[in-house]
Formats: C-alpha cells, structure tokens, sequence
C-alpha cells in the first residue's frame, strides 16, 4: 500500500493481519454509568477537544459548539434535568455538543449576505456536526483508558439546560458525553444481526423478521434486561406483566419503550427549535 499523500506513513495497524489499535477501540466500545471520584486531567482533555474537532463537518461549517461542564454544582443540575441519572454527576466531566449557527448567521450579518439556511436541511446539517465531534471525543477518550456514555437526555428539558448552560439563539444542546475513570464494565452488549442492519446496492428487510427473533434469543439468554423491565405504564399501573426476566428481550423492551408515556417528554421540542431559530421547513 502506497504512504498517504500528506507523506506521513500510514497509521500502524492498516494492513489486514496487523494490530490495529483504532478497531480495537472501536469493537470494545461500552457504555459506563459508574464512575470514580476523580477529574479528567486537563492534558486528556486538551486531547480529547482536539480529536473533537477534527471529526468531519459538512461544508467545513463546523455548526457546533463544545460546553465542558465541570462544575459540581452544574453536573448535578445537568443530572437533575437528564432524569436522575447519576453517573451525570458522578462523572469527571460532562461535554454537552451543541448545534450552533449564530457564527454563521453573525457574519453573513457581517459582511451583507442575506442568511438563507433557515432550512430543515441546516437542522440535520448542524445535529449532525454535533453528533460526529461527539462520537470522535467519545473515541479518543477510551483509547486513553477513560469511560464514556452519551447522554441523550439533554433533550429533556431544553429550555430548562438551555438557560442553565447561557445557551444563546440559535444554539440549542444536541447531546451530552460523560467521561470519567470507570467504576463498572459490564462488557460488551449484543448487537442486532448484520444481515438485519446491512443491505448491498438496495435496502433490504428480507432477514428482519428471523434476524429479529434471533437478536430477541440473544438478549435473553444473556439477561440484558434483567430488572430492567420497562413498566406496562400505557396499560396501567396495576397490569400483570406476562414477562419475565427469562422470556423480556429486545423486542419488548424497545416496543415498550416507544410506546410508553415517556415518548411524550419531548413533544414539545419542535416548538423550542422554532423558537430558538431553528427552521423546520
């Protein structure tokens, strides 16, 4: 194999057969929820917002921005405001990856230009920068040792994590990234079937419903969601719950979980981008 053309040799690890420390980071990936009372030194962060900011952006915008939140105090309220989940607060430090496009609307402002990306296009444009420097972030900080959980919650209460970070217009908390020195590794969770995630030339769901029952197989036998069941709360709060431990898998976790009353805590969301000058259109 050619060296690439910056001249710079190829990262160790490229050649088929080789120890290639990237995919080993990448296929151990797990999320943690327990963490050690202990920051994140400021030399692995310096190197972590770098790797951040070298994910790839669309059109080199780079439509987001980066608030690490390490202040006790606030990682409690981010934990309050994401649902009491408390490895927020317990972690060494919380990056919340905003979409941002007041840059981009300050210096066509600047120079004249109308601003034609009020678009629904520039929603998923910006999200999507937020989520690819995240994912890079989350990377760079288990290759160093470190454990990491996204936290989607951030979306909960917008307007509430909004104010408490000085979130201005135009910018509005995409996703959040715990990172911390782990307290737990509860090992690698299963994965859906390739054949029911992948197709060659046209989608396919020629696999779904055999790849779906032999995900469901998987995930019991290995207890994923052992004490985990997601409450009958569309049913009522007195339901017999004809599961068990034993026989609840991924189908029912996910179809209760997307059927239940907690679906409903973010319906109010397209109306906070609106206001926060976000088009949908």
């Amino acid at each position: 194999m050619n060296e690439p053309t910056t001249g710079r040799p190829p990262f160790p690890g490229y050649a088929p057969g080789e120890d290639n420390p990237v995919l080993e980071t990448l296929l151990a990936h797990r999320s943690t929820r327990a963490y050690k009372d202990a920051p994140v030194p400021e030399v692995a962060m310096d190197l972590i917002l770098e790797a951040a900011q070298r994910a790839p952006t669309s059109s080199n915008l780079q439509s987001y921005s980066i608030v690490v939140v390490d202040d006790q105090e606030l990682l409690e309220a981010m934990c309050v405001l994401g649902g009491n989940q408390r490895y927020v607060a317990e972690c060494g430090a919380l990056l919340v990856f905003c979409s941002d496009i007041s840059r981009h609307i300050h210096i066509c402002r600047e120079r004249g230009y109308p601003y034609r990306g009020d678009q629904a296009n520039t929603l998923f444009v910006t999200h999507g920068d937020a989520i690819l420097a995240c994912q890079n972030a989350s990377v760079a900080a288990q290759s160093m040792g470190f454990g990491t959980c996204m936290m989607g919650n951030v979306r909960n209460d917008p307007p509430a994590v909004s104010d408490l970070l000085g979130l201005p217009q135009y910018v509005f908390a995409s996703v959040g990234l715990a990172i911390g020195i782990a307290n737990e590794d509860k090992g690698l969770k299963p994965r859906l079937p390739r054949r029911v995630m992948v197709s060659r030339n046209r989608y396919s769901d020629a696999h779904l419903e055999d790849g779906l029952a032999e995900y469901d197989d998987v995930t019991r036998r290995v207890g994923l969601y052992r004490g985990r069941r997601e409450p009958l709360n569309d049913v009522g709060p007195d339901a017999d719950d004809p599961f068990t431990d034993e026989t609840y898998g991924w189908c029912e976790h996910t179809s209760r979980r997307l059927g239940g009353f907690n679906q409903t805590q973010r319906r109010e969301f397209g109306a906070f981008l609106d206001g926060k000058g976000f088009s949908r259109r």
